[in-house]
């Protein structure tokens, strides 16, 4: 049986770190890091491995589930487990079509996005701004190295 191993890795930052030296920190933190505990954890009975690294400033950032039809939805992803595909969800909660990114038969995808939310904290609102790294590939058994090991045989950018 095969694992879908997902690694997420989240920038956020808000108005005030926008500074030169801030884009260059950012910049210069890694998008593909080992595969370990306690970062990495299995789910629905060893069907994923979840590998979350960065920052959550709201807390409880990432949402995922798995389908009765074996698809695995995370953020803007979706993974069919059966025929090892993957889609991008544009809008999610719309009606809008997915886009279909990779076969992942053939070696690990990266995926990149950027996004910003609107905060109201303290009395005050303000722009939360990310960039979202997933790397996701099928294993038969998972790595540590698995996305540092190689390169990825699509990267898809939106």
């Amino acid at each position: 049986m095969t694992t879908l191993v997902v690694q997420i890795v989240i920038q956020q930052w808000d108005k005030a770190q926008r500074s030169e030296a801030d884009v260059k920190a950012r910049e210069a933190r890694a998008n593909r890091l080992p595969v370990r505990e306690p970062n990495a954890r299995y789910l629905f009975d060893h069907q994923v491995v979840l590998d979350q690294h960065g920052d959550d400033v709201m807390g409880n950032r990432i949402r995922y589930e798995l389908t009765d039809n074996g698809r695995f939805i995370i953020d803007r992803f979706r993974f069919d487990l059966s025929n090892k595909t993957l889609e991008y969800i544009a809008q999610p909660d719309s009606m809008l079509p997915t886009e279909p990114v990779a076969d992942m038969r053939e070696g690990w995808v990266q995926c990149r996005y950027h996004w910003r939310y609107k905060v109201y904290e303290g009395g005050l609102h303000y722009w939360l701004y990310e960039n979202i790294t997933v790397n996701a590939g099928f294993a038969d058994s998972v790595q540590q190295n698995m996305f540092t090991r190689s390169d990825p045989v699509r990267i898809f950018e939106d």
